[in-house]
């Protein structure tokens, strides 16, 4: 009976293992879930907002290039007017595709790490100030032979 009743206490304490290990697994599965779920709404927020921001955008400048092409022709002639807006326009182009980088990929980049990953950016961020900080406050030997010798 004793060897009985160790086995039985045995398998009652694995199989209380056992469901114990399947509801964690089965908590840690449903919390990804939901982590998952409140990056990808949040990703997607940006994403249409960024949208809406271009449309509008795009309807702006196509209002205003109308204004302007109005105000042109009347000053200097159609020829002209859009000879003048065509060039605006190679050179806005011009100027976004030079600077896509600063423009659109880091912030992008940027704002995206900081949604699926919060806590290892703001660690980044951190060292980052404290190594700037560090940059700023070593003494520049330049400056101070100029102090001393102003004195």
């Amino acid at each position: 009976m004793d060897i009985l009743g160790r086995f039985t206490r045995k398998s009652q304490r694995s199989a209380k293992t056992w469901k114990d290990t399947k509801t964690y697994f089965s908590q840690r599965y449903d919390l990804l879930k939901l982590e998952f779920l409140e990056k990808s709404t949040q990703l997607l927020s940006v994403i249409f907002s960024m949208l809406i921001v271009i449309v509008c955008g795009l309807v702006v400048l196509i209002y205003l290039s109308s204004a302007l092409i109005h105000w042109l022709t009347l000053a200097l002639g159609a020829g002209w007017a859009y000879t003048i807006l065509c060039a605006l326009f190679v050179a806005i182009i011009v100027f976004v595709l030079a600077k896509k980088d600063v423009l659109f990929v880091k912030p992008l980049i940027r704002k995206f790490s900081r949604i699926m990953y919060p806590d290892e950016v703001e660690e980044l961020e951190t060292e980052n100030v404290v190594k700037d900080a560090e940059v700023v406050t070593e003494p520049d030997p330049e400056t101070e032979k100029g102090g001393a010798n102003e004195q």
